[in-house]
């Protein structure tokens, strides 16, 4: 075997996963820089009305763009009880005082793939071809997501805005049974997309 050849994220060893890879896949790179976008997406999740929501409500109220787009069908229990993830998400919209008029909703999705397929036709009306996303989701989840939005809206131009949650931020993920296992399944699953074509087989 040529050990000079660079590895590429298909040819991960999920199974003797090291901590500053993990950390490296996870995290590096995708801190969010200041730019202004033409729509600031929110990608659904069961608590995605706790952690996506208030970073995305505080991107709205300095100016970062002028919309949001919720993206979400699947009916989760959330804080506000059982329902599809882009009404828990209209409901901390609510809560925020952020205007209606400026949220538009993506209500079909199951995973996050379905986020942005089901999204083309709204972004479409929404901004310009060739036009900015401000992409909010967790942060562990961010390379894989980012990723699939380049895969399937390669039209667009996504920068990555990372929100946290309890567990798993890039400064605790280490510290709790919980965080670990979290980040592990997520490199075991970045490995997975790019093992079938989901995703581009980055070097690593």
């Amino acid at each position: 075997m040529d050990n000079s050849r660079p590895l590429r994220l298909s040819q991960l060893d999920t199974s003797a996963l090291d901590s500053a890879l993990v950390d490296k896949l996870l995290f590096e790179g995708l801190e969010y820089g200041g730019e202004r976008a033409d729509i600031i997406m929110v990608l659904g999740s069961r608590k995605a009305c706790e952690y996506r929501v208030p970073p995305a409500a505080k991107l709205l109220e300095q100016g970062a763009a002028d919309k949001l787009l919720f993206c979400g069908g699947r009916v989760q229990r959330t804080k506000f009880g059982e329902m599809a993830e882009y009404r828990s998400m209209l409901a901390a919209a609510q809560q925020f005082g952020l205007p209606m008029e400026a949220i538009c909703t993506e209500e079909r999705s199951m995973n996050t793939a379905e986020n942005f397929k089901f999204s083309r036709e709204i972004l479409a009306r929404q901004i310009p071809r060739g036009g900015s996303v401000i992409l909010v989701t967790t942060a562990y989840h961010m390379r894989r997501a980012i990723m699939l939005a380049r895969r399937i809206l390669p039209e667009y131009r996504f920068i990555p805005a990372p929100a946290d949650c309890c567990s798993t931020r890039r400064s605790n993920w280490q510290l709790t049974e919980k965080g670990i296992r979290t980040a592990h399944a997520e490199a075991e699953k970045l490995a997975e997309y790019a093992r079938k074509g989901y995703i581009e087989n980055i070097e690593i």
